[in-house]
């Protein structure tokens, strides 16, 4: 089922659009850190007592990270392949193309306009 939004439906997603991209942002922040972390220790000594732990919060981390994506599709949202920080939100006929596009740290959601020389 897809979902469509009005403006004030797609503005009402923001709290909730706001805490699932800090969840977002503060996952994948800890996967590259953590990411980091294990291929020091696998560059250092192969087998590290820290690895295991390591590659268990890497795991997850990444499960949160999907469980967290998969809210924002189960909206009918998703993220923005160009820009890391923007939601797509679905407009009246269910279609990404004619909805709202919402930046974190934005307190409004903006139309999406479609360029027409694409």
């Amino acid at each position: 089922m897809n979902k469509a939004y009005n403006y004030k439906g797609a503005d009402e997603l923001i709290p909730l659009l706001r805490s699932i991209q800090q969840e977002v942002r503060e996952r994948r922040e800890e996967i590259l850190r953590l990411e980091s972390s294990s291929r020091v220790f696998k560059r250092r000594a192969g087998h590290h007592p820290r690895l295991a732990s390591i590659e268990a919060e890497l795991m997850t981390h990444r499960r949160e990270l999907r469980m967290a994506e998969r809210e924002l599709q189960r909206l009918g949202c998703t993220m923005d392949g160009e820009r890391p920080f923007r939601v797509l939100i679905p407009g009246n006929d269910g279609a990404i193309e004619h909805g709202f596009a919402w930046d974190l740290g934005d307190t409004k959601v903006h139309t999406i306009i479609e360029d027409p020389a694409a």
